[in-house]
């Protein structure tokens, strides 16, 4: 066997230290470097959809499954009810109003002219009644007691009957009273206030979609009575689709807002859904039982948000999905 001399000796040592660090260097090269693949599901974001007023269900639009876009009508109530209270409340808007213009008017010439028929009149008749009653007075015991009282009082009668025709002239050559102008205007404005509030009722008994997505529930039926705020539908909301995925803390250096993910779920293996990462949690929690992993199911994780673009559609609520994270 030959020998191997010193200098061959240190020569091995000296390789096989370099290809040690080597292997170090290319393994923690990896580590780093590697791309990270995170576990998770498509998020399910829902939203309970239910109308402001009550009445009964007229129409429902659309089947569970179905998907709708928003500002689609997906469902109506009678509108009889609310129909009617609009049209009393436009009614009263135009009585106030009519009130208003006749009080912003004021007196009309003719009114003006009666008033002052009624107090020459009333100036007359109280100038007769004062000189009978003098009359019959002068005479003393000529006339009977009886007769004198009745031509004073008639007098007297008429000299209220001529202060009240004064005080009308008076209030009509004024002319209506600031004060009463601006309550009869102020109820003009509440009526038109109610008249708003019966339009914003009337619109409500149409049920408008607030955003793409996919009717998960039908909870009511045509013929139903419905109340405020019961719901009808409930939506999956699909803009923007988000999934949900977690990386455990040792990994989380390797994760920034905004980096470019790739997605692949099991149903199309062969498609890679493009993705960028929207949230990071900054609180741990317990690996979720959904995520599949057996080296990650009781490691503390943070929940990552990815937005997915997904424009054929392709992608349901709750399908597992594997992330595979670029690297930065």
């Amino acid at each position: 066997m030959p020998r191997v001399s010193k200098k061959n000796l240190f020569a091995l040592a000296a390789l096989a230290v370099v290809a040690a660090a080597g292997y170090w260097g290319y393994g923690h090269y990896r580590l780093n470097h590697a791309d990270l693949k995170l576990y998770g599901s498509i998020d399910m974001r829902t939203v309970d959809l239910a109308f402001e007023e009550s009445a009964r269900l007229e129409s429902m639009l659309f089947e569970e499954g179905a998907q709708i876009k928003a500002g689609d009508l997906i469902a109506k109530l009678d509108e009889s009810r609310h129909r009617i209270a609009r049209d009393q409340a436009a009614a009263q808007v135009n009585v106030a109003k009519a009130e208003l213009d006749l009080l912003l008017a004021g007196t009309r010439a003719e009114e003006i002219d009666v008033a002052r028929a009624r107090l020459k009149a009333a100036e007359a008749n109280l100038v007769l009644s004062e000189r009978t009653c003098k009359r019959y007075q002068d005479m003393g015991k000529a006339s009977s007691a009886l007769v004198r009282d009745q031509a004073c009082y008639a007098a007297r009668a008429d000299r209220a009957a001529k202060e009240e025709a004064k005080r009308t002239l008076e209030m009509l050559l004024a002319g209506t009273r600031a004060e009463e102008i601006d309550v009869a205007r102020a109820a003009w404005v509440q009526s038109q206030t109610r008249l708003a509030d019966a339009e914003r009722a009337l619109r409500n008994c149409s049920l408008y979609a607030p955003s793409d997505g996919v009717i998960r529930a039908r909870l009511k039926e045509p013929g139903d009575m419905v109340g405020a705020n019961t719901p009808v539908y409930e939506v999956a909301l699909m803009n923007p689709l988000w999934a949900r995925v977690y990386i455990d803390e040792i990994n989380l250096g390797k994760i920034s807002m905004g980096q470019n993910v790739e997605l692949t779920v099991d149903s199309f293996p062969d498609k890679v859904f493009e993705a960028s990462v929207g949230f990071i949690s900054t609180v741990a929690e317990f690996t979720p039982k959904t995520v599949q992993t057996e080296s990650l199911r009781t490691n503390l994780v943070y929940e990552v948000r990815l937005t997915v673009n997904d424009p054929e559609g392709l992608l349901r609520l709750g399908m597992p999905v594997s992330a595979r994270l670029l690297s930065k």
